[in-house]
C-alpha cells in the first residue's frame, strides 16, 4: 500500500495503532497481556441486552434502563470506535501499519529510547489530560533528529513516531498502554487540527 498517495483514504486511526502495536510485536509479556486485553475489550459484542435497575424510577417515573449498546458505545468513544469492521478494512489497516512500522524504523535506537525516557517521566508527573501535549512534543523532537523522515509525507511520519514513541513508553510502563491508545487516537481524529 503506498500510504504517500492514499492519505485522504486512512483506514481508521484506532485500527492502524491496533495493527501496529500487535505486527510491531511486544518484548514485554505485561504489554503483551495489556493488549490481548485491548484488542479483547475494543471487540465486544454490541447486543441489545438491558440493565434495568431494581425500583428505581427517574423524575418522569419512567424506570430506569440503558442498553449495554450505549454503555459499550460510551465506553468506546473514549478511546476508539468499534473494531473491526471488515477484512477490506482490516487488510488496509494492516498495510498502513506496515508501512508505519518501515518508517518509525528510521529511528536510531539511541534516540527512540532517550525520547521514551523523557516522555514517560513526563508522564508519570502529569495528569492524563496532558499526556496529548507531552506525546507531541516528544514527536516533534524525534521529527528534527531523522533526516530521513522527509522523503515521506509529514502526517505519516508524525503517525509512525507516535505509534512507535507510545509503543516503547509502554514496553517500559504498561500501565500507560489504555491512556495512551486513547491519547493517541483522539490525537488523530479527522476534526483535529494539526
Amino acid at each position: 500500500m503506498d500510504c504517500n498517495r492514499n492519505l485522504d483514504s486512512f483506514p481508521d486511526t484506532s485500527l492502524v495503532l491496533l495493527s501496529f502495536l500487535k505486527q510491531k510485536g511486544c518484548q514485554n509479556s505485561q504489554l503483551q497481556i495489556e493488549l490481548d486485553y485491548l484488542d479483547e475489550q475494543l471487540k465486544l459484542p454490541t447486543n441489545h441486552n438491558y440493565i434495568e435497575s431494581d425500583e428505581e424510577l427517574q423524575a418522569d417515573g419512567h424506570s430506569f434502563s440503558v442498553s449495554y449498546r450505549e454503555l459499550l458505545h460510551e465506553f468506546q468513544n473514549q478511546v476508539q470506535p468499534q473494531l473491526p469492521v471488515n477484512a477490506e478494512e482490516a487488510q488496509a489497516a494492516r498495510e498502513m501499519a506496515a508501512e508505519l512500522i518501515r518508517i518509525a524504523d528510521l529511528l536510531e535506537h539511541r534516540v527512540l529510547s532517550q525520547a521514551a525516557d523523557s516522555l514517560t517521566n513526563k508522564l508519570y508527573r502529569s495528569q492524563e489530560q496532558f499526556w496529548g501535549g507531552h506525546l507531541s512534543d516528544g514527536v516533534q523532537a524525534l521529527f528534527h533528529q531523522v533526516a530521513g523522515a522527509k522523503e515521506f509525507k509529514k502526517e505519516l511520519v508524525e503517525m509512525a513516531f507516535t505509534f512507535v514513541l507510545m509503543k516503547t513508553v509502554c514496553e517500559h510502563v504498561p500501565q500507560f498502554l489504555f491512556g495512551l491508545y486513547g491519547t493517541v487516537v483522539q490525537y488523530f481524529l479527522p476534526h483535529r487540527s494539526h
